[in-house]
């Protein structure tokens, strides 16, 4: 070419990448200055945030530690809000040990927290956006609350957000970017100057005498000899390398053909082998497949391949060298592994034939071709690991097509279903579903598939003769390249156990483990439900709040054990003393409620009170021993007051409970509004139970 070509002039200045390069690094060491000025601010801002949680625990733990005692729920509030105005923190929250006991949880959660809008509202630990939120504070604190006597009365935590710090740290890092970068353009501005006054001014006129140059770009005059000598030397080496290029300029045409008829013929690694010298010559793509370039390979001999194989394979592929080298093998093929460049193994095909030979027969000259088969033979894998899942999981596997038949089942399907395999291969999936689900579930299930491409959730899975088990289901589609379905493959897991686990844990859950009654969960449950039915027939219904007399001297003369055994006995007397329809359940201890359901009036409770205090009074056998206790009953009646509420109801047969024992024991009252007692007197109950429901 006579001069340079547009492509030259498109190319990057020499000067410019160095400049930009040099700038980088002086760019690079004041970005660290930087980060290491962002890294002590944040630090130190870090310190500050944290030492005002410190702060506020200290000041809130001590401050609300006397309300708690008070039960003064909204003055600690106050003081929160305060707080939490005062030192703008995300949200403050404390749990009430004392008032938690009162509502039958853990804890008594209050607290402000700041909402999207910036203003804070209170905190509710029943809200899941509000705990969403919770979550995304920054930092965090909590403190125990104990009162005087030591006692721990509650927890108080601080969350602060990142706001602060982030607003801090951007007026950092635009002072330090702003800095970093004056100083950055200064130096690189100076280097600049210096550069093409003392090295790209010699380059320059090195670079405009190469202009005039042969059609291959070799100039056709030698080089100048700069001033300087650095580029003095440069230019003189140039000029003895475009001697030698010059040389071998036709030989590398030569092969520059040879290697691209190769590549174009057989669009794979291609080599040749001198066996009696080891010599080899392999194509840029033999090198590409194991991830190296020629140049990274050489010295490029047979040892290269036998460097690059498996040792496992390479015994192999010298076995079947050797059979072909004698004739026992018209051609030469194995397939072998090769360490790749980044470590792990590629799959090839190696081929090749003896071409020449010597006068005496030996092999001389071999060539041949290698492939990349690494994705074949990972298809393979993956398909012998799908068939050994199929054939061993312990779930069932069915496959279907796309329009919904049944192309196979594994042996586990077999064994959970009891259908065979000829039963149900090549029946419409239909032919499982079960009546137990109804249509819209079905649909539903369909319409998930067919949007999504899977579906998972419990099925009840027919089986052969007739019955079903609740199983884990899972439908997923299997799509080709062309993302079109063209099979669904549906997982079968037996879930029994884990429900019958459920109905176990749903009876510990709602029944007492000493007398088999309903414990207070199931109590109020019933009685909620009991007063909406009297509500909706016009009923009466009785809540009847028993007590046993006598049962701690029962507890301190034969031990907690004989207790136990008393307390059963007692509660299969009252569940065959009571109607089909009451129920009986205890509290805890000796004490024990009865509903009474379905009554046209008071006189309809009588005579279940009578035989209540007639079976409870009668002796028990103990052992060798007879226990003698009896019961002081107290009776509530809804709806006497309509808008009572369950626990209010359970308040007044307690306190009708107070008046049986105080006139005598050994008898039933029933509340009434002008008894002698207070409310006060049952609060020990109140304080177990659990909150009123809305629905009352």
């Amino acid at each position: 070419m006579a001069g340079m070509t547009p492509d030259d002039h498109k190319s990057p200045s020499l000067l410019a990448k160095t400049v930009a390069a040099m700038t980088a690094v002086i760019l690079l060491v004041f970005s660290f200055h930087a980060v290491y000025v962002y890294s002590s601010q944040r630090t130190e801002i870090m310190e500050g945030m944290n030492r005002d949680i410190r702060e506020s625990l200290e000041r809130l733990s001590k401050n609300i530690a006397p309300f708690m005692a008070a039960y003064s729920i909204n003055e600690y509030e106050k003081l929160v809000a305060t707080e939490i105005a005062l030192k703008e923190h995300f949200a403050v929250v404390v749990e009430d040990t004392a008032m938690g006991e009162i509502i039958g949880e853990p804890y008594y959660v209050s607290g402000q927290i700041r909402g999207s809008n910036g203003n804070y509202i209170p905190y509710r630990k029943d809200n899941p956006l509000l705990n969403e939120r919770l979550d995304q504070a920054f930092l965090s604190g909590t403190t125990t609350i104990t009162g005087p006597d030591g006692e721990e009365r509650g927890r108080v935590s601080v969350y602060v957000s990142d706001v602060p710090l982030v607003r801090k740290l951007h007026r950092v890092i635009v002072e330090e970017v702003f800095t970093v970068l004056l100083l950055t353009a200064t130096l690189s501005l100076l280097l600049a100057l210096v550069l093409r006054r003392y090295f790209f001014g010699p380059l320059q006129r090195i670079s405009a005498s190469m202009k005039n140059c042969d059609e291959d770009g070799i100039p056709l005059a030698p080089l100048p000899n700069p001033r300087y000598r650095e580029v003095r030397v440069l230019s003189r080496t140039i000029n003895a390398m475009l001697e030698s290029i010059k040389t071998a300029k036709e030989h590398r045409k030569i092969e520059r053909r040879r290697l691209e008829n190769a590549i174009t013929g057989t669009r794979t690694g291609t080599w040749e082998w001198n066996v009696s010298t080891g010599d080899t010559v392999f194509n840029e793509r033999w090198a590409e497949i194991v991830g190296y370039t020629l140049e990274e390979l050489a010295p490029i001999s047979i040892d290269t391949w036998a460097g690059l194989a498996h040792p496992d394979d390479l015994k192999r592929s010298g076995e079947l060298l050797d059979k072909h080298f004698r004739g026992e093998l018209p051609y030469y093929e194995c397939e072998a592994r090769m360490r790749h460049k980044q470590g792990h193994w590629v799959w090839v095909l190696d081929r090749g034939c003896v071409m020449t030979r010597t006068e005496d027969g030996q092999p001389l000259m071999m060539y041949g071709t290698q492939q990349d088969i690494t994705d074949r033979k990972e298809a393979e894998n993956k398909l012998s690991m799908a068939a050994g899942v199929f054939k061993y999981a312990r779930e069932g596997i069915i496959i279907t097509s796309a329009g919904g038949k049944i192309l196979d089942v594994n042996a586990a399907f077999t064994r959970l279903t009891g259908y065979a395999h000829r039963d149900v291969v090549h029946q419409d999936y239909s032919i499982l579903y079960s009546d137990r689900h109804s249509e819209p579930f079905i649909t539903s299930m369909l319409k998930s598939l067919d949007e999504e491409g899977v579906w998972s959730g419990e099925y009840w899975m027919p089986c052969r003769n007739g019955s079903a088990f609740p199983s884990l289901l899972t439908i997923a589609a299997v799509r080709n390249s062309a993302a079109e379905v063209e099979y669904y493959v549906t997982l079968v897991a037996d879930i029994s156990s884990l429900k019958q686990n459920e109905d176990e844990l749903r009876l510990i859950a709602h029944y007492d483990n000493l007398t088999g009654l309903p414990n207070r969960i199931l109590l109020l449950e019933r009685l909620r439900h009991a007063m909406s039915v009297a509500r909706r027939r016009n009923e009466l219904l009785a809540v009847v709040f028993l007590d046993l007399d006598g049962f701690k001297e029962i507890n301190d003369t034969y031990g907690h054990a004989a207790g136990d055994e008393l307390l059963t006995i007692l509660a299969e007397r009252m569940n065959d003393a009571l109607r089909e329809c009451d129920t009986v359940a205890r509290l805890g201890g000796d004490e024990f409620v009865v509903l009474l359901p379905d009554l046209s009036g008071k006189g309809d409770c009588t005579p279940v009170l009578e035989r209540l205090l007639a079976t409870l009074s009668a002796p028990a056998r103990l052992g060798e021993n007879w226990a003698h206790v009896s019961a002081s009953l107290g009776v509530a009646l809804y709806p006497e007051q309509p808008t009572v509420k369950a626990d209010t109801l359970l308040r007044q047969a307690d306190l009708a409970m107070y008046q049986a024992k105080q006139h005598g024991k050994n008898q039933y009252r029933f509340f009434s509004s002008t008894g002698a007692l207070t409310e006060a007197d049952a609060l020990p109950l109140l304080d177990s139970l659990p909150p009123e429901s809305s629905d009352t």
